[in-house]
Formats: structure tokens, C-alpha cells, sequence
């Protein structure tokens, strides 16, 4: 599949570029294929500038616990851990295989013969049976 990515509207059909506000790894392989910055075409919530005006105001600490002022009808109350519904039935061993995931396919191969595309019992080579053996004996038993 081929992406088209629009640097003039930072735009990219994976979409990763418009939702993130960062370049998508097709968009970075247009921007270093032209030599330009990639930093340009980050969002500036992403800039070190931003970063720290979110951070250059005074964080105040939390004070130790013994000096919390909890009201008496909040400290009185008993907290239970929420309710968990117990699933019915056998837990799934198996993981979930994505769509975008393929799954590989298992083919059939003789154990007498390791040829792929048939098993024991329908094997075209296999040797007559025995004629002392009870399915042979039961088999042609009906005929005499």
C-alpha cells in the first residue's frame, strides 16, 4: 500500500501524522528524502520551549499524612473493593489474532510416508494389509 503524505498540510492517509501532531514514518521518509528538518514539522507542544513553560510554575508537595484534615464522615467510611464478575465457562488459551495479523496454515502430511498434502489413512502408497490381521480377517470374512 502506498501513503501520500502532504507536508504544506502535514497530512498522511495513515493518519498518524494528523493525530499524533508528529511526523508518521512515511512523512519522515519524505522529509529526509528532501533534506529538511523534521523538528519543523513537529507540533510545538512537542518543543523543548513548551515543555518547560508547563513546568516553570511552583509545584507544591503534598504535606505527610498525619497532617491530612479528613472530615469525620469521610474518615469513618469503610471502602470496599469493587465487585468482579466471575466469568462463566473454561478461560481462552489462545491469544487474539488481529485482522491485520495472518494466520498461518496448518497442511496435512502423512506419518508413514512424511509426504504433505494427505495423512496415514488416506495414504495412496500404502502397502496391502496384512491377511492375518483382524481388520483383514473381517473385512473378507462376509466373501467366503
Amino acid at each position: 500500500m502506498e501513503f501520500i503524505v502532504d507536508l504544506k498540510k502535514r497530512t498522511c492517509n495513515c493518519l498518524e501524522f494528523q493525530l499524533d501532531k508528529l511526523p508518521c514514518p512515511h512523512a519522515i521518509d519524505v522529509i529526509n528524502k528532501r533534506y529538511l528538518q523534521k523538528s519543523d514539522y513537529c507540533s510545538k507542544w512537542y518543543s523543548r520551549e513548551t515543555w518547560f513553560k508547563t513546568y516553570e510554575g511552583h509545584v507544591n508537595t503534598v504535606a505527610d499524612q498525619n497532617a491530612w484534615d479528613i472530615p469525620q464522615n469521610i474518615e469513618s467510611e469503610i471502602t470496599k473493593p469493587p465487585d468482579v464478575e466471575i466469568l462463566q465457562g473454561r478461560r481462552q488459551k489462545k491469544r487474539h489474532i488481529p485482522a491485520t495479523e495472518s494466520v498461518p496454515l496448518k497442511s496435512t502430511k502423512c506419518s508413514r510416508y512424511k509426504q504433505i498434502g494427505h495423512n496415514r489413512t488416506t495414504c495412496l502408497y500404502s502397502p496391502a494389509p496384512h491377511p492375518y490381521s483382524k481388520k483383514h480377517a473381517e473385512k473378507y470374512s462376509s466373501v467366503q
